[in-house]
């Protein structure tokens, strides 16, 4: 009763906790880095990034450290020759420490221990052992390629400790089954072979006294934005034995929202010598809570399933081969993490950054392609002027020719008649003059016709498009300002809200109709809170809404451009609530109005 005193009080505590770590979180005044580093992804059993048992090969980060306590419970119900006797009730714990070492390693230290109670022998406390180890996390793969993989090394330590006799192995955890002389007992009756569980617990593999050196390769798939599979594949080798352990785990991993987590595991394990004689799978689901305030929270159930260890007698008993499960079919754990992040402000700053970067990059490319396609087409141009120049100059040089020919031939055969041919000749050449007089009048009037048809059905065209420019298109026009009033927020945070994209999308569409434009997209917010945590927000918002329409028209990155002013141009009083919210806006401001008028006359 001691020990479920002491697990329930501890888990009350937890709850309590947590529920005022998410109290806080509601905060319109909380610092923007503290609710960046809370959301972060689950840590692990040991401290690093996955679910309860199953590691993640996505690295903790640089500059990242945990403090974790791990408990578990349950009450041995079966009697095994090397489990604790029945009735006992068992809470299994540890201590983790991991540190982010830079953005590929990870260092981790683990000190199990237990507390076993029942009638007989009382409360009894003892630390089981020392686990250390190191995670690499291959950083060359690419970023838009959905694998993560790493290597994970640790040795664990086991303490020659006792709980119920100097000759029980006793750890809180062990790997292996044990061939062991039980006289503690039973002292009737010697069991020649006794095949059972040595230790409290089904992830470690330390025995008294004993070394373990442990090697995993971990995989983990993205499968998309909320869904993580991790994989992870070990070895377990005890030094002065040829005995080599085979261990594997399988995690799914949800993250419905960014403060939740829900998980389901397996894990399972065998001797490679036989891997007939494997444990029973070990069924684990989870449910993970993430503060904004460096609180993580985990509860779960262990479930085991199997067929039960068979145990065989060289004296001849009442019941003959006995059939018993020390590890008990379920049991209840609960985690508590403290989560902290040196970097995070950088982070934030280098992601954002990066962002900028790329619509940087991306509108230099599009500026050089319309560059390189106007130079195609100069130099397209180029050509075919050049090509109607010979042609004309071709053209002349061949009327001259006969024109000189006619010459030539007139004068060789009649110099009586040069006076009557130039008369003809003057005559037809007024004849030819008047004819393309009238042929050029004519092109004339109906260039003109057709200019006023032009003209008239361009001003056609203008009122219809004026007759469907939307109430916002219109005030944009006429005004050169917006607010874009459906554009609505996570309260303290950039993130846009979902039923603003429809909107934002809307804006975005009919931004692009005038390329011309440049726009302004500027944030504000009202007088709550400090001056630098407000003008930071508004620029966050005004960089969050510049990314969305980006993403919807990426002709749009040359034309728009985000500044935040924080609280420093209001519209209405901040002394009151609805004051306030008008300044809470994000709006559009035309850069070079002159150019209105082109698209307004």
């Amino acid at each position: 009763m001691y020990v479920k005193k002491i697990f329930v009080s501890v888990f009350l505590c937890a709850v309590l906790f947590t529920a005022q770590s998410f109290a806080f979180s509601n905060n319109d005044d909380a610092d923007d880095d503290a609710l960046w580093i809370g959301y972060v992804p689950s840590i692990s059993y040991w401290g690093l990034r996955g679910l309860s048992q199953t590691v993640s090969a996505e690295p903790l980060g640089a500059g990242r450290f945990n403090l974790a306590l791990f408990h578990s419970y349950f009450k041995q119900k079966q009697e095994g020759l090397i489990s604790p006797i029945a009735g006992t009730n068992v809470v299994t714990g540890r201590g983790v420490f991991s540190w982010g070492f830079n953005d590929d390693i990870d260092f981790f230290g683990i000190a199990p221990y237990y507390v076993v109670a029942n009638n007989d022998i009382g409360t009894r406390f003892s630390l089981s052992g020392l686990t250390v180890g190191i995670q690499y996390s291959v950083g060359s793969i690419p970023r838009d390629v959905p694998f993560r993989l790493a290597f994970q090394g640790n040795i664990n330590f086991g303490m020659k400790t006792g709980t119920f006799s100097e000759d029980d192995i006793t750890t809180n955890s062990d790997y292996w089954r044990e061939n062991f002389d039980p006289n503690w007992r039973d002292h009737e009756n010697h069991w020649e072979k006794n095949w059972s569980y040595a230790g409290y617990d089904f992830f470690d593999a330390r025995k008294r006294n004993q070394t373990d050196y442990a090697l995993k390769l971990v995989g983990t798939f993205l499968l998309g934005e909320y869904v993580n599979l991790h994989l992870n594949e070990g070895i377990v080798i005890t030094p002065g034995t040829n005995e080599y352990l085979f261990i594997s785990a399988l995690g799914l991993e949800v993250n419905p929202i960014n403060v939740l987590t829900i998980g389901l595991e397996v894990n399972w394990r065998t001797l490679l010598a036989g891997m007939a004689f494997s444990d029973p799978l070990w069924l684990t689901p989870t449910v993970a809570y993430r503060s904004p305030y460096h609180v993580n929270g985990l509860v779960g159930l262990g479930l085991t399933g199997g067929l039960d260890i068979c145990i065989s007698s060289t004296k001849n008993r009442s019941d003959g081969t006995t059939a018993t499960k020390p590890l008990e079919k379920y049991r209840g754990f609960l985690d508590i993490l403290l989560s902290f992040d040196r970097f995070a402000s950088r982070r934030a700053d280098i992601e954002r950054e990066r962002r900028l970067n790329e619509a940087e990059k991306a509108r230099l490319r599009r500026e050089a392609a319309l560059t390189s396609a106007q130079r195609d087409s100069i130099a397209a141009k180029a050509h075919e002027d050049s090509l109607r120049l010979v042609d004309e100059m071709r053209r002349r040089a061949e009327a001259d020719s006969i024109r000189s020919k006619f010459v030539a031939d007139s004068l060789a055969a009649e110099m009586g008649d040069l006076t009557e041919r130039a008369r003809q000749d003057s005559i037809a050449q007024a004849q030819a003059a008047a004819l393309r007089e009238a042929e050029l009048l004519a092109e004339a009037e109906s260039q003109r016709i057709a200019d006023s048809i032009a003209l008239a059905d361009a001003q056609r065209r203008l009122d219809e498009e004026r007759a469907k420019r939307s109430e916002a298109e219109q005030n944009l026009l006429s005004t050169g300002m917006l607010v874009l009033d459906a554009v609505y927020f996570e309260t303290g945070r950039a993130d846009i809200h979902r039923n603003s994209r429809p909107y934002l999308t809307t804006i975005a569409k009919m931004l692009v109709k005038y390329p011309k434009l440049r726009i302004e997209i500027g944030g504000h917010t009202d007088n709550t809170g400090s001056h630098e945590t407000n003008t930071r927000l508004s620029q966050q918002r005004a960089e969050a809404v510049f990314m969305f329409m980006h993403n919807v028209e990426p002709e749009l990155a040359q034309m728009l451009t985000a500044k935040g002013y924080g609280p420093a141009v209001p519209k209405a009083d901040n002394a009151t609530a609805a004051g306030r919210e008008a300044n809470r806006r994000v709006e559009l401001r035309v850069l070079n109005p002159e150019v209105l008028q082109e698209y307004n006359p």
